[in-house]
């Protein structure tokens, strides 16, 4: 332990969690983050980040990639997978430091200050403000189906090179924002609300999808097989199960962590992951194999197909509420990772500042979603979703490798933390496969994962021009607990 460490320590009241002291100030107490969460609200928030805008776009991108519907499902099985064992090593490392903050916290404490900045900050654009932003203009695509006269791609203003779906995509975040700046209870109830409504959607389209008996299970076979594209299609199928981690986000405002975080992250991951498995199926079961494009609105096309026009604009009526869903979902949680880089020093301390009623932090919601607008405004929705998941996947697999080194600090304990199953080849599978398919998106498309590097390594520059000009503090990193006392939880 440091000499940091433990002066932060002594200053700590009895039972107080480590990272508390970080909320107070010598004026007083100020408001902290409420744990109001159960394990139904925190899987609400995982389920509503992960359904949305991916399972509704990205599959037509992923059957064209591979050239077959068999090809694609292994492509979803494995990112199922992925998510699966990710949200393992995620629930012992949440369970390990449940505070607000997600990877920030993990990064933080296992590698170090510079390397938790990084990691906020990559989140901030590639992890929430970029994904919002893609989501925004995938919800206005879904919306222009039931407007016939209206075209989302007519610019707004001649010369400008916005058009009129980009700009409407650019105000829903900002209207998600006010929602989620009421307060952690109401964002609870509105996330598990929208969380009944996705489940209950999905099954009852793929059941009803199925009994039209409109569609041919030979979609799923027929096509060619995409030689070395399989890899490839991983990264956006990356970004339809981003999100499983949303939980480790709210770490800090969940009822009991070490039982609330692994149920939450796990069960959400399952039951999302049966959910789009169903709906591949019913896409390839609707849609012929030699109908198949790189569209946006797969959705929308395999309902047409199996429901008539009236049938296809309700789905896309449906769909356009759940890609909200999920845009509301990550309005709520990645501003919580900028409130703990700001209580920690590591961000503009006005991000660490919460609302005296809601007790939300309302400017880090508010920035966010601003950021999110700015690149909705730009339009190109392919490009930020490979940018996404290139972005995300790397920071994940770093946080995932700390598991490794957490376990070297201290051994697993399953009385006080959850214990990632199958390690250590769990951790180790999760890295492999995200290096592998970085390494095939980069050599395919390399813009997209060169500008996640550039982000990574602009974040790195950031960090130390902030503490050269302090306005990055040199504080103590939190301590990593090795049993987490009940008491203070």
């Amino acid at each position: 332990m440091t000499t940091q460490q433990s002066n932060q320590q002594s200053n700590q009241k009895p039972n107080q969690p480590l990272g508390e002291t970080q909320q107070t100030i010598e004026a007083g107490v100020e408001p902290i983050l409420r744990r109001a969460l159960g394990v139904w609200g925190a899987a609400a928030f995982v389920i509503t980040s992960m359904v949305g805008t991916g399972i509704f776009t990205v599959p037509a991108f992923v059957r064209a990639a591979t050239g077959n519907g068999v090809a694609a499902l292994g492509v979803w099985v494995t990112g199922a997978i992925l998510a699966l064992f990710g949200a393992f090593c995620y629930a012992e490392l949440a369970t390990r430091m449940p505070r607000a903050g997600g990877e920030y916290q993990y990064l933080s404490n296992v590698y170090g200050r510079p390397w938790g900045f990084v990691g906020g900050w990559i989140t901030f654009f590639a992890g929430f403000a970029a994904p919002t932003a893609a989501s925004s203009l995938a919800a206005v695509a879904y919306f222009s189906q039931l407007t016939p006269g209206w075209n989302p791609n007519t610019p707004l203003i001649d010369g400008l090179g916005v058009t009129q779906g980009a700009a409407i995509a650019a105000l829903l975040p900002l209207l998600l924002a006010f929602a989620h700046s009421i307060g952690v209870r109401p964002s609870g109830r509105l996330q598990t609300t929208l969380a009944v409504m996705t489940v209950g959607a999905i099954v009852i389209l793929v059941i009803a999808g199925i009994s039209t008996g409109r569609g041919d299970w030979s979609g799923v076979t027929r096509g060619s097989q995409a030689a070395g594209e399989w890899w490839v299609a991983l990264i956006p199928v990356g970004f339809a199960y981003s999100g499983w981690n949303a939980a480790a986000y709210l770490a800090g405002e969940v009822t009991e962590p070490r039982r609330t975080l692994p149920r939450a992250l796990i069960g959400g991951t399952l039951a999302v992951a049966v959910l789009y498995l169903a709906l591949n199926l019913l896409y390839f079961y609707a849609l012929p194999a030699d109908s198949w494009q790189a569209v946006i609105s797969v959705g929308k096309e395999a309902a047409e197909r199996l429901f008539g026009v009236s049938g296809g604009k309700l789905v896309s009526a449906i769909i356009t509420a759940l890609i909200i869903g999920a845009i509301s979902a990550w309005t709520a949680s990645g501003p919580r990772i900028y409130y703990a880089m700001a209580r920690d020093g590591l961000a503009p301390s006005i991000f660490g500042r919460l609302g005296e009623r809601s007790q939300a932090p309302i400017i880090a919601i508010f920035t966010q979603a601003a950021i999110a607008s700015v690149m909705a405004l730009n339009g190109a929705f392919g490009r930020l979703v490979n940018y996404v998941g290139s972005g995300v996947m790397l920071i994940s697999a770093l946080t995932v490798a700390a598991v490794y080194l957490v376990r070297r600090a201290a051994p697993a304990d399953p009385k006080s933390h959850f214990s990632v199953p199958g390690y250590p080849f769990t951790p180790a599978i999760y890295i492999l496969l995200v290096v592998l398919s970085w390494i095939q998106i980069l050599r395919n498309d390399p813009k997209p994962p060169i500008a996640a590097l550039i982000t990574i390594l602009a974040g790195i520059g950031v960090y130390y021009i902030g503490r050269a000009w302090g306005w990055i503090a040199a504080a103590p990193e939190i301590q990593l607990e090795t049993k987490t006392s009940e008491s203070n939880l």
